[in-house]
């Protein structure tokens, strides 16, 4: 066996715990954010009691990430994510016993247990600041180019594999008692914490595999990652906005049609297995790196599913929806990652930038698809969805023009 052999042999062996744990971690959070707008409303929580969890668990992520931020590349990978899975683990906890508490109280004692499930969703989603990223930079430390773009396609392959099973099983675990999605979550968030422990930290020379025409792209101007950096950036927050009302409002909508939670989870698991599909695919090919084309169109096709959910009644309207939404939401998951990452000595910071966009995307979406649904309308979240996405469009368009007009100045410049 050759050396260059070996080495991926020995990559691919010492990787695998950390790919069943990104699995693991994305099952207990799937299964338990599938089932949370039922969990609550079944506790007497509001619409906005939903979008208010969703938010709160995110912003919490997302002011730990500005506070861990400087810790970022001095903490030892594998203590962060085994840290941050043993305290979601006991957020999950916490979520069971408030559940099972609200189950014995009367109406109004039900509201306190609301609240300290929202608080107990917001803790859990403050450790995740010491697990995404550090777990990121862990999987992807010493790679450059295609190899980075394919250690990338394989970790997205992980967590996007929980991803697509876990609303099934949250969605068929709250139909018989809202206290099993916890425990589901309780059970893969153990799972994960085991298999971390079998986690080694990566050492050796850098892997760069680069083709000429990426590499001449990435050398020619600074300003060209930039571009598409921020390009995706944009097209990263509007797929999460969206992606975070789907999950919170049009659940709700989803079961006031007619439909049962089922059947919501199963529209979770078809959007999760597009998304899948389209992290393997982008993980596995390289075509798209450098090129607007795929970022914009990608990016379009969020006001697809969108105006789906405003005017669909029917179950195919709303399964074709997530069949469009997930794949549009994978492409700028990976795209974000590979542009964010590539040619970064500090890669670490650019797992929290990748991540602070996230939440804030669900901030924004979840916060104010839950204020909207209550005292707006049903329908108000998806039309505030809509004039997000057509902004983003503009937004970009905008970046892409400016960059190429700078570019082609300095082009100019340095020939004269």
């Amino acid at each position: 066996m050759t050396e260059e052999g070996g080495n991926k042999v020995t990559s691919a062996a010492r990787a695998w715990p950390l790919y069943g744990a990104a699995f693991a971690t994305a099952v207990a959070l799937s299964i338990c954010w599938t089932a949370m707008p039922f969990v609550l409303t079944g506790i007497n929580g509001t619409a906005a009691h939903v979008g208010y969890a969703l938010a709160a668990n995110s912003l919490a992520y997302m002011a730990a990430l500005l506070l861990t931020g400087s810790l970022l590349g001095h903490l030892n990978v594998k203590r962060a994510t085994c840290l941050a899975t043993a305290v979601a683990l006991g957020a999950a906890l916490a979520m069971l016993l408030a559940v099972s508490a609200s189950m014995r109280q009367d109406d109004a004692g039900q509201l306190t247990w609301v609240w300290a499930i929202i608080v107990a969703g917001g803790l859990g989603g403050a450790s995740m600041a010491l697990y995404w990223p550090f777990l990121m930079s862990w999987v992807s430390a010493r790679y450059e180019g295609v190899e980075l773009n394919r250690r990338f396609g394989r970790y997205n392959g992980a967590w996007s594999g929980g991803a697509l099973i876990g609303p099934t099983v949250g969605a068929w675990l709250v139909g018989i008692d809202p206290r099993w999605p916890m425990v589901g979550a309780v059970v893969c968030f153990a799972a994960g914490l085991v298999l971390l422990a079998f986690g080694r930290s990566s050492s050796g020379r850098v892997v760069a595999t680069v083709p000429p025409d990426e590499e001449k792209c990435t050398v020619l101007d600074a300003r060209l990652l930039a571009d598409y950096r921020w390009m995706s950036r944009v097209t990263l927050f509007c797929a999460w906005a969206t992606q975070s009302i789907a999950r919170s409002q049009f659940a709700l909508l989803f079961v006031h049609l007619g439909n049962s939670e089922a059947q919501f989870g199963l529209f979770m698991t078809t959007f999760a297995a597009c998304n899948f599909l389209a992290l393997v695919m982008a993980g596995r090919w390289a075509f798209w790196h450098f090129k607007p084309a795929p970022l914009i169109v990608a990016h379009a096709m969020l006001l697809a599913p969108l105006l789906m959910m405003i005017y669909g009644r029917t179950l195919p309207v709303f399964f074709a929806s997530a069949i469009i939404l997930g794949l549009a939401f994978g492409f700028a998951y990976s795209s974000h990652l590979y542009y964010g990452a590539a040619t970064s000595r500090q890669r670490s910071v650019r797992m929290v930038i990748h991540e602070m966009v996230i939440s804030l995307g669900i901030t924004v979406g979840a916060g104010t698809g839950g204020y909207l649904g209550k005292n707006v309308g049903a329908y108000a979240p998806y039309w505030f969805a809509v004039a997000l996405v057509g902004l983003g469009i503009v937004v970009q368009l905008a970046i892409h023009c400016a960059s190429r007009v700078l570019i082609a100045r300095h082009g100019r410049a340095v020939d004269s």
